[in-house]
This record gives C-alpha cells, structure tokens and sequence, in this order.
C-alpha cells in the first residue's frame, strides 16, 4: 500500500499580503467567509486544479514599508498578546507584526503567554491597562479570554484576533479574527494522502489538543475527507504542538500498533510531522516509505523534507499576519467597515511543487 506521492496537488501561497475584506480568493480556494467555524471548508476541496491565482508567495517576507500604511501609526500603541515562543511559526508570527507595526511608525508591545491560557488571560488585562491603542490577540483556547477581551472592547480598543478563533460574539468579544481554514487545510491532506495510498491504509493522527480551533478543525477536516473503510485511524494522541511531545506520542503508538501496520501519520503541524519522523527513524523505519507523513504550517523543514521524500505533504498556514494587521487597523483608523471575519489563502505542497525557500 505505500507508494510515492505521484500527482501535483498545487494550490495558490499566502495570500494574506495583499489584504481582501472579502474571504481570499474565490470559492475554489478557500473554505468560507466565517473563519471561527470553517464549517463551510468542503467548497475548496477541489482547489488542487486551480494553482494560479496571482498571489505573490513572498510578500509575507516584505519589509512592513510596502504595505502602503507610511506613518498611519504613528503616535499609536499596538498590543499584541502571544500564546508562547516554542515554535518557528510563532517567532515568525510576532516578527512580521512588529515589522509592519514599527514601520507604520507605531510602537509595539508584545506578551508572550508561555502556553498557559491564565498567564495570557492576565497578558491582555495588562495590554489593556497599559493603555494601548489596538489589541493583537493569538488566543491560545477557545475559552477562558472572554473576559479580558470584553474589557478590552468596552475600553474602546479595537480587538484583532489573529489564526485562532474563540468561542465569543463579534462587537463584544472582538472587532474582526484573521484566520485560514483550518477544516480546509485538513482536507488537502486528506486528498495528498488519498492520491499516494488509493489503495487505503492505516492511519494515525496527531493533534494539538482539544481546545483549540486550530487543532480540532484540521483534524476534522481531515478525518471528513478520508474513506473510513480504507482509511482507519488505529491511533490518536494529543501531541500538544510540541515536537518532543509528538516524538513521544509516536513512539507510543509505533509500540503498540506496530510499525507494520502504519501507513501514514498525519499531525495538525509541521513540527509535530518532525518529532513523529524522529520517532519513525528510532523504530529504523523509513519516512516517507514505510511510513508517510503529513503535516501543516509550510516550514522550511517540512520543505526540505518534502523536497528528500520524508515528508508527503505540507500544507500552509500563514504565520505573516504583519501586513494584514497594518492594513486592517488603518482600515480602523479611517473609520471604515471592518468584516468580522477574514480568510486567508493556503497552500498545499508536495514534491511537484514544494519550494524550500518559501518556508519560514
């Protein structure tokens, strides 16, 4: 049943530059206009054929300068509250916002939660006490910020939450989330993982947890698309979005399944597709043999993986928020309607088309 991915799967990079208050793209692309649910992912499913939408993949390393903003901020505060540091995606993500941020001539406060959903729930109290003038939020769960962020707004600071959704009302909890499609991202590896076994096989995921929009919505778009017949999950486990975490849990699984009777492993991120390798090579198996792998977040190490045939596929999800978020507050500032909610385009990667310098 283990065979090479054979079919190019291409979809359109990062659109998240190149700011649209509609959801990116058409419907071929992306899932839904409502990025809290993703409910509505299914639309995209057949994206793969339609790769050329005249994104610019690297605009997400553009300097903060281009994203047409001059000194819009200038004299203003923006806060951003982080779930934690422990990732690439992550440091990227609180990078390009302070690029953009800075060169729009404001100042920028960052708060980095360290994982825990108390810490940042006391992180956006401060922000607010602080004084700032616009809250960045990357709400580590879907509960437990209500509050905060509610007090932020009653305060009068507009509320941007980026890649994460809550469980909350717009105008109350926030003024607009930024987000992909995560239930889409899901089902484009599902699709990879079809195209490479269409004979079925056995599959095991792992995910972020269960509190977590990002986690759960990928694992159900990936779930939803597979042929539950053909493709069994024999094993999950909660990886925790750690790479040493997911080698553990991998290894677990390895033990008790037995190696011979996996085919893939699918993890919600590329540093969780890492540990599982790691924990594949332990068990002197072969990625991507004996054993293919799938992942999402488009880093340069899934890419480089991808491109040495470790790694089947990757899909992207845009750690670049810098640009968008610039263009959204000056959106703000101008007094202009703000949708409450904005999709990003991804996009999916596999050896016909994968590109190591576009990882982060």
């Amino acid at each position: 049943m283990k065979k090479r991915m054979k079919k190019l799967m291409a979809l359109m990079m990062v659109g998240a530059m190149a700011l649209s208050f509609a959801a990116c793209g058409d419907s071929a692309q992306t899932g839904g206009a409502d990025a809290d649910s993703g409910s509505d992912a299914g639309s995209g499913a057949d994206s793969g054929s339609d790769s050329d939408s005249g994104s610019d993949a690297d605009s997400g390393s553009d300097s903060g300068s281009d994203s047409g903003s001059g000194s819009i901020l200038e004299g203003k505060t923006v806060g951003f509250a982080q779930t934690d540091s422990m990732s690439s995606w992550r440091t990227t993500e609180t990078d390009d916002i302070k690029e953009f941020v800075e060169n729009a001539g404001g100042s920028f406060i960052v708060k980095d939660a360290g994982g825990d959903i108390a810490t940042q729930e006391s992180d956006i109290r401060d922000l607010v006490a602080a004084g700032v003038d616009f809250l960045v939020v990357a709400p580590l769960e879907d509960n437990g910020l209500q509050g905060a962020l509610q007090e932020a707004m009653e305060n009068e600071i507009p509320v941007i939450l980026v890649d994460r959704a809550i469980s909350g009302e717009v105008g109350t909890h926030y003024t607009t989330a930024i987000m992909s499609d995560f239930v889409w991202e899901g089902e484009q590896c599902a699709k990879a993982l079809m195209e490479a076994l269409p004979d079925g096989g056995n599959v095991v995921i792992i995910n972020g947890g269960y509190d977590s929009s990002t986690s759960t919505d990928r694992q159900q778009g990936f779930v939803d698309a597979l042929d539950a017949d053909k493709y069994p999950i024999v094993g999950e486990q909660d990886g925790e979005w750690l790479m040493d975490k997911a080698q553990s849990v991998m290894e677990n699984i390895i033990q008790a399944q037995g190696g011979d009777n996996i085919d893939a492993v699918f993890c919600v991120t590329d540093d969780m597709v890492q540990g599982a390798m790691n924990a594949i090579d332990a068990a002197n198996l072969t990625p991507g043999e004996d054993i293919l792998t799938l992942g999402i977040d488009g880093t340069r190490a899934a890419f480089e993986a991808i491109e040495s045939g470790r790694q089947l596929a990757s899909c992207t999800c845009t750690p670049y928020f810098g640009s968008i978020v610039v263009e959204t507050i000056s959106k703000i500032i101008n007094g202009e309607e703000i949708p409450a909610h904005i999709t990003n385009e991804d996009t999916l990667y596999t050896k016909d088309n994968v590109d190591v310098e576009v990882g982060f």
